[in-house]
């Protein structure tokens, strides 16, 4: 019996580190646990308006980001953004919580495909910024996983 339940603990860990390699984790993520209102303003909305005006994935000396190899790239991640950003400026006063923001981040995240760290890395500072306007406190180690297939924050 303990044999038994030692191989479904190894074999749960293996199915996780081999999702976890693939990317497949990140796409059954859950993003409504510990969900939560949101108090949703005019003031958070225009925030939100107003990091969307903003010219993004340029150089940027807080963060030592060079910005983008080249302008398609760069308009290319700044759509992905701004798009995220529509979405949560038309979806939170009709649903204020938690998980639509981390929903529309997620959103956004799958649909950025580039294998540059930089830009990867960067895209996180901005939608940490979204989150930071929305109130959202934790990502529920959302970007961990979809930048490194595992919820590292668990074991730190």
């Amino acid at each position: 019996m303990l044999l038994k339940i030692f191989a479904g603990v190894i074999l749960l860990v293996m199915t996780t580190v081999v999702a976890g390699m693939y990317g497949l984790t990140f796409y059954v993520w859950p993003t409504g646990f510990n969900d939560e209102k949101l108090n949703v303003t005019p003031e958070l909305i225009q925030r939100l308006r107003s990091l969307q005006s903003e010219h993004k994935f340029g150089p940027d000396a807080r963060t030592l980001y060079p910005g983008a190899a080249n302008e398609a790239q760069r308009a290319a991640a700044q759509a992905a953004v701004d798009s995220a950003i529509q979405s949560l400026i038309v979806e939170l006063p009709m649903r204020p919580q938690r998980s639509t923001v981390l929903r529309a981040l997620k959103a956004t995240l799958a649909g950025f495909d580039t294998s540059e760290s930089e830009e990867r890395e960067q895209i996180l500072v901005y939608l940490t910024q979204v989150m930071q306007i929305c109130g959202v406190e934790s990502f529920s180690e959302l970007f961990n996983v979809w930048r490194y297939g595992f919820p590292y924050g668990w074991f730190f």
